[in-house]
């Protein structure tokens, strides 16, 4: 049979939690009426008075969470009266212990809070002045020191409170921050890619047009190297429409770099990628499977800035280590792999955190073409960069 645990309801309604108390510290007080009062004292006769002062100083604590200042003034004031009347009533500081805690734990304005302190420790001193038992130091300085008691463990809880409210807003700005960071880096690299396409289909379309002036010159007198320059452009314009849709569908403004002239590389300049990266002091072997084929112009650019971008990153973040370029021909695709064995990447490099910006932009450009790509530690030590590009793109 399932145990009710009653703690976690509470816990989630905490004024029913709070109606609790306030009824059981209730009854305590008018259970308290029919204790013997104590001989030799001339207390006073128990009436309704008393019986309104009890529901007074107790049922308002219900609301001491929404209302702990107000809740203490009347609490206060009526546990005053209570005492200097001189009725007689078994705990009756208790609701104010209460009170004066709540106070402390759920006030914000902190020089409310210790007013609300001063206000209870002259009401302290009003109940000893005036008992009729006569006055006691003692009883007045253990009072003083268990009120004050009462008072400082709630603030130190809203202090307590106050430091995680803190740490969970900066860890917010924080992770907003990481999001801002992450979508600005995502933006800067479909520019760059944007501005590279856009040179991809430039040249092709250079290319088209010195064809279809080849065609119309011999179209006469040579009608099959005519038909054969015609299908060259239909080819290469299909490619360039590919190119172009895919360049359009990106939706990125240019941020003003300097386009330049230069040619852009292909897979066909990785030997020479891998010489400058040995030169630069990273040990890297290529090797190529399959058999070399011609690739869509955004195919062959991605292929080659992956990896551009992974041996840049192997000579960031491995350490002294050797890297290793395979390029995989497959019957439809492309695999581009990239590894070292070097001392590998935490997670927030596999994240593209704290400049890992290359790994934001291979993902760009592997999603572009409908790749896959998957980076993280290689089994046995060392990163590894996974990218398979398809050799038919389709849009």
């Amino acid at each position: 049979m399932r145990r009710l645990n009653p703690v976690p309801w509470l816990r989630s309604h905490p004024f029913a939690a709070d109606a609790l108390l306030a009824g059981a510290l209730m009854v305590m007080s008018l259970v308290g009426l029919f204790a013997h009062t104590p001989a030799g004292v001339d207390y006073r006769d128990d009436d309704a008075l008393v019986v309104f002062l009890i529901l007074l100083s107790t049922i308002p604590l219900a609301w001491r969470r929404k209302a702990p200042f107000d809740v203490l003034v009347v609490v206060g004031v009526s546990s005053v009266l209570i005492e200097a009347l001189h009725y007689y009533l078994v705990g009756g500081g208790t609701g104010v212990l209460v009170a004066l805690y709540s106070v402390a734990a759920h006030t914000t304005d902190r020089r409310r809070s210790i007013f609300g302190l001063a206000l209870t420790l002259v009401g302290v001193t009003i109940v000893y002045v005036s008992a009729p038992a006569g006055f006691e130091l003692g009883g007045l300085l253990s009072n003083y020191v268990l009120f004050s008691t009462a008072w400082i463990l709630g603030d130190n809880l809203q202090t307590r409170r106050a430091y995680v409210r803190s740490l969970e807003e900066r860890a917010v700005l924080s992770e907003a921050a990481m999001r801002e960071e992450a979508r600005q880096a995502v933006s800067a690299e479909r520019t760059r890619i944007a501005r590279e396409l856009h040179d991809v289909v430039a040249h092709s379309v250079s290319v088209m047009v010195v064809q279809a002036g080849a065609a119309r010159k011999v179209l006469d007198k040579q009608p099959e190297r005519a038909s054969q320059a015609m299908a060259s452009i239909e080819s290469t314009g299909r490619q360039s429409l590919n190119e172009l849709r895919r360049l359009l569908g990106m939706l990125r403004q240019a941020d003003g770099e300097a386009t330049g002239r230069a040619p852009q590389p292909s897979i066909e300049h990785v030997e020479t990628l891998v010489a400058q990266t040995r030169e630069a002091g990273l040990p890297v072997r290529l090797e190529i499977e399959g058999f070399p084929r011609p690739l869509a112009p955004g195919v062959d650019l991605s292929a080659y800035r992956i990896v551009q971008e992974a041996l840049t990153n192997t000579m960031k973040h491995a350490g002294p280590a050797q890297a290793e370029v395979r390029l995989c021909y497959g019957g439809d695709s492309l695999e581009v792999i990239i590894s070292d064995d070097g001392r590998g990447a935490d997670g927030e490099l596999a994240a593209g955190a704290n400049g890992g910006h290359g790994l934001v932009g291979m993902q760009e450009r592997v999603s572009l073409f409908g790749g896959e790509l998957h980076v993280g530690n290689r089994p046995g030590g060392g990163f590894i960069v996974r990218a398979t590009l398809p050799l038919e793109v389709s849009v």
